[in-house]
């Protein structure tokens, strides 16, 4: 199990006024992070099995699973995901001392548009963790039970509030979408063109794997996904990487 890693996340950061990636990577007793840079030479292989991610015990902390279990679905085991201070929150149970101020806004990504949730603060990281080609706060300041209210009445309208990466490529060609949405929402603010924060250019292809292996320079980065210009592998938290075993494209799926 030496060389046995799931994928945590893509994690942003704000570094020079422009957000970059790192992969946060989960191990045995611990965690890895690999810089996500333009130009960096990879080599690896994204697998189906599964290992537990580990934990957040408080907020911006990551604990490890005691044992990198092994899991059929998902990325936490049942311990872990007992003991994440986040999991209540996600099943949409508010009453777990998630104070501050929260922020809903609308994305989109490719040709799709989202409604969502997250503590004001963190505008626009959010946008970028999710591969937003565009997307604007539309309220903000508010407790995150009225946040979820307000975002559960939006989407009763018909406005997701989940994407799969599978439809977040191509990137869309305008935010005529998001525009839409909002003018039929009666909201109005300011429309951010989301891939601009980042050093990344926009993804050159729109052949997304969720497996497979991923070698060359690294191009671009949207969200989760990452892109050598030839194809973009979605990285599911959950996921094992491990050293490349197959030899060729027509071994992704």
């Amino acid at each position: 199990m030496k060389d046995l890693r799931s994928v945590v996340k893509v994690d942003w950061k704000k570094k020079n006024s422009e957000w970059r990636a790192d992969l946060l990577l989960a191990e045995k007793g611990g965690f890895e992070r690999l810089t996500l840079s333009p130009g960096r030479e990879f080599s690896l292989e994204l697998v189906d099995e599964r290992r537990c991610t580990g934990y957040a015990p408080a907020p911006g902390e990551r604990a490890p699973c005691p044992e990198f279990r092994k899991i059929s679905s998902g990325s936490q085991c049942p311990e872990c995901r007992g003991k994440d201070i986040y999991s209540d929150y996600v099943r949409g149970d508010t009453q777990n001392g998630l104070d501050g101020e929260f922020s809903v806004y609308m994305a989109q990504i490719s040709d799709n548009v989202k409604v969502g949730v997250t503590r004001s603060e963190n505008v626009p990281k959010r946008w970028i963790e999710q591969g937003a080609d565009y997307a604007a706060e539309i309220l903000s300041g508010l407790e995150n039970r009225v946040a979820l209210e307000n975002e559960s009445d939006i989407s009763s309208r018909g406005i997701a509030e989940r994407v799969r990466k599978d439809s977040k490529i191509p990137a869309a060609s305008g935010s005529g979408k998001l525009e839409a949405a909002m003018e039929e929402e009666g909201f109005e603010a300011e429309i951010v063109d989301v891939q601009k924060l980042t050093v990344y250019p926009e993804l050159s292809t729109d052949k997304l794997f969720r497996s497979g292996r991923f070698e060359g320079e690294l191009e671009s980065v949207k969200g989760q996904i990452i892109s050598n210009g030839k194809l973009a592998l979605a990285l599911t938290s959950g996921k094992v990487l491990k050293k490349p075993e197959q030899r060729g494209l027509s071994d992704f799926g």
